[in-house]
This record gives C-alpha cells, structure tokens and sequence, in this order.
C-alpha cells in the first residue's frame, strides 16, 4: 500500500516548546484513511503484506487476537541465522509470565555481524529487512530517505545523516523489518545516538499508520542550545485517526527519561516489553524506568474504538529531521552533516522476544500454531473479476481495492493473490472481513486452481468492524509460490468488506 504518512510530533517540556505550542506551530499532520459509500462499505485501514510473527501468552488480553511466536535462539551464524552472541549473555529483564519462557524470534533479531554495503547492501541484510520507510514516504521536515545513507559495518547497522546536494534537505538512512510483531513482546536495542539536532529512531508502527510504539528517540546534539535533548530519551507511543488528522501522546514528564548521561556519548541499551493492548514497560540497560498502563494513558481519546494498541507492527529505524525543529531554525549545518564523527547513527544490535510456555500441552486453540504467518492486504490481487450478474450501485467489475482492503463487494466478485510459504507445513488460512449483512456471506477458496473449501462468514454488525474467519480444515502447501483465489460466495447480493488474508503454519 502506498500511503502519505506525516509522522507525528514529539512534545518535549521545555520553554521553548511550549511556546511553540502555544503559536500552533507544534505537531503535523497527515492522510492514510479512505471511506466508501455508506450503502455499501466504509474501508479500514489494512496490515501490511509480511511474515507476521506472534504467540499465545496468559498476558494477552480478552477479545483481542493473540499474537504467535516462532523461533528459537540463535547459536551460529550464516545467512538465516544471526548469531545472537552479542546478547548471549544478557538476560530479557521483562516477566514473561507464569509458566513462560523467552523464546527468541530469528526473522526480526539481528546482531549485524555481516557486512552489507550502502549501494546493494548484502543477501543477510535483505533476509530480514528493506530500505526505506514501510510505504513510499521519505520522510518528515527536511528528510529525504536515501537507501545508501543505511549500511552495516564493523558490527553495527549505521545509519548516516548528510547534505542532500544542492538543496536545504537532508539525506538519511531507513530501514524497516521485513516481518510484522504483536504483543506480547518484548523488543530491545543497543544504540549510540549521532551528535545532531536530528532524531535518531528505533520505532515501531502500523502498517496503517494508526499505531505507533517508540523505542528509542533521541536528539545527541552537542550544541549548547540543545542540551535538555542531549540528555534525554523519548520513552513514547502514539495513536492516530487519520483523517482528519487527530494524534494521543502521553506528554507526563516521566516520557523524556534522563539519568545523567548524554546518549551520544556510549552504547545504550533501550527496550520495550508490550504486553497486552493496554500496557507497556520501557527498560534502559535492562533496569525498569517506566510503565505505562491503562486506558487512561493508552488512549484516553478512544482513537482505537477500544482497542488500545493491538495491530501488527513492523520495526523501523531512521534518523530524521523534524518539521518543529527545522521551521524553527534548528537545522543540521553543513559542517556537522560532512563530520563522520557527528552524522552516524550506531545499531549494535536489535533482539525480539516472544513469550512461550513451559509446560506441556498447556495451550489453547492458538498454541498448536508454529508461530509462521504469511499475510497480504485483501487489496493486494494481481488480478479481480466478477462471475454472476452486475449489481446495480456496483459500478467496479470485481474487487475495489481501497488502501489495501477491498469494498464494494458483491456476489460472485474475486480476486487472485500470489502467496510466497517459507515451509512445507499444514496451514490455517483465515480472513479478516467485516460486513453488516445479516446473512448468505461466505467466501470460496482456490489453491493454484483446485477448490480447497468455502469460509462461511457471519454479520459482524458493520462494514468497519472486521472479524477473523477461516476454513474448517487446514491446507496443506509446499514451500514456495502459490496463487490463491479467493471469491465472494452465498446468497447475499451485498458481501463483505476484506481487510487482510492470513496462513498460519500448524505445528505437527
């Protein structure tokens, strides 16, 4: 999907910030939701095409999807397989809950103990991640995104800030996993932030852009002006409404965490345990600095319809300039951005967690899952076409995509998807539809042309509010590519809106 997305202002508590909330100047805003007509759809915001990881926890929280975890610790090194040697010993300082261990997911972990140059960066380097933002923003204030600007030397993933030439602008690196998580998680990175007024980032976001989990922000400037930020580390999350334009931070004190130190100067350790919609706990060098917990913090405004912070994610790091610094005249200078002492962003390493349980055939319906999920937008089809009668007010043949769902469906309409399965395994293919139709809703399934089931699909009250469905029996693939066709079926004229298409992978 491709989306504008303005990234959202960080509310410092200084003087000068709050006069320039007080002016209006402070905060941006940005686009991403699309609506329907009212007699047939009002599209919702999608997750992204990836391998999303997740696992079954005691933590996770009633009514919402849990997330499922695949992996386990990594002990040598080669292409798939990071080493993990740079944590070794170091033990996750969250409680994994009662009966649980630690389980270590490969697909979003990395010790960047391999090379991979600016200009085509290396195979290991493409296993896990991608250049650039999650869709094709380049970036806020004065950021241009340049793929050369990120590269993995020496042990660490740097992320380079410099001149964009000929303009005003400011060239820097961004990369962003390949593999989606949810809660419960626990994610943490050992960073050295650059010596500029630019933030250096290690975030978390939706592929919507309606959930936001900060891990590390932070501004290493060495100017004297700038010394409240060189001090201080953003422990933060967002949640958004697109549009219009409306964004929750918490702005307490307590979100610019300070112990004396300047990030610029050593490595740092900054971790995040999301557990459940509703609470997050932030460590610095594997110590608790801050929980946050509860409605009332998470989203007080209801921009989540209940939901607290609960979508698919994927992590992101990045330096950037901010449009509330630089319209403000704190702008990186040439000198600073040509010094390679001042312009690099240092990742030692990032490692995910999965909560797991000890005990044997302690599990629910989710547990006999491997934790491999393959997803795509349902407004991801290569091709979409209509078997049956036109449908009056249907004015698209087949599905309309709509910011990577799909909507104004009706009866007999489809759409054909390439899906890549990384193992041979059983697979559990689910949807993610929403329709207010009281009745006659299904969906038909093929598998590289051979008929694998029909989904049967009940109301869920609404064209926005989405509900999983799946086939009653699991599928069974080889790794590789398939093509899957997946066609509106019953007898209601007006079906149902589709959000996104899962295979979970079973375990034996």
């Amino acid at each position: 999907m491709l989306r504008t997305y303005f990234r959202p202002i960080r509310q410092p508590h200084s003087l000068f910030l709050v006069a320039l909330l007080s002016a209006g100047l402070y905060g941006c805003g940005g686009s991403g939701t699309s609506g329907g007509s009212s007699s047939s759809v009002q599209s919702q915001q999608s997750s992204s095409s990836s391998l999303t990881v997740s696992s079954a926890s005691s933590s996770s929280s009633e009514g919402v999807a849990s997330s499922f975890s695949s992996s386990s610790s990594r002990q040598s090194s080669s292409s798939s397989d990071a080493t993990g040697v740079d944590w070794a010993d170091l033990p996750v300082p969250a409680d994994a809950g009662a009966g649980n261990t630690w389980e270590l997911v490969d697909a979003l972990s990395d010790d960047f103990n391999y090379s991979a140059p600016g200009d085509g960066k290396s195979q290991v380097f493409y296993e896990r991640w991608s250049e650039g933002f999650i869709n094709a923003w380049q970036g806020p204030g004065l950021t241009d995104y340049h793929d050369p600007n990120s590269s993995v030397v020496d042990g660490n993933l740097v992320i380079e800030a410099t001149r964009k030439p000929n303009s005003d602008e400011v060239y820097t690196g961004a990369i962003h996993s390949k593999a989606s998580v949810r809660y419960p998680v626990y994610v943490e990175t050992r960073v050295k932030i650059m010596d500029q007024v630019l933030a250096n980032a290690v975030w978390m976001l939706s592929s919507d852009s309606t959930e936001e989990i900060d891990i590390v922000e932070a501004y290493g400037s060495s100017r004297s002006d700038q010394a409240w930020f060189a001090e201080r580390m953003h422990l933060s999350h967002h949640v958004f409404i697109r549009d219009p334009f409306q964004d929750y931070q918490p702005k307490d004190d307590a979100s610019w965490y300070v112990d004396g130190r300047l990030w610029r100067d050593q490595f740092s350790r900054v971790g995040i345990y999301w557990r459940d919609p509703w609470h997050l706990e932030y460590y610095i060098d594997g110590e608790l600095v801050r929980t946050v917990s509860g409605e009332e913090i998470i989203d007080p405004k209801g921009y989540t319809n209940g939901a607290g912070l609960s979508k698919d994610m994927q992590i992101i790091v990045d330096a950037e300039d901010q449009g509330w610094r630089s319209d403000n005249g704190i702008k990186a200078s040439d000198e600073e951005l040509s010094d390679p002492d001042k312009n690099r962003f240092y990742v030692d390493w990032i490692r995910v967690y999965k909560p797991a349980s000890t005990t044997p055939g302690d599990s629910d319906n989710t547990a006999s899952e491997t934790g491999i999920s393959v997803t795509t937008d349902f407004g991801a089809f290569f091709a979409t076409g209509k078997e049956g009668d036109t449908v009056v007010e249907d004015t698209v043949d087949g599905f309309n995509a709509a910011d990577g769902n799909i909507t104004h469906n009706t009866l007999g309409d489809w759409g054909e998807y390439t899906i890549n399965i990384p193992e041979d395994g059983d697979y559990r293919l689910e949807i993610d539809v929403a329709s207010p139709t009281e009745s006659g809703l299904a969906a038909n399934i093929m598998i590289d042309d051979t008929d694998v089931g029909q989904i049967a699909i009940s109301t869920t009250g609404s064209w926005e509010v989405y509900d999983t469905f799946s086939l009653d029996t699991p599928v069974t693939l080889t790794a590789g590519t398939h093509t899957l066709r997946v066609q509106s079926a019953g007898i209601a004229t007006w079906q149902w809106n589709g959000d996104v298409i899962r295979f979970l992978q079973l375990s034996e």
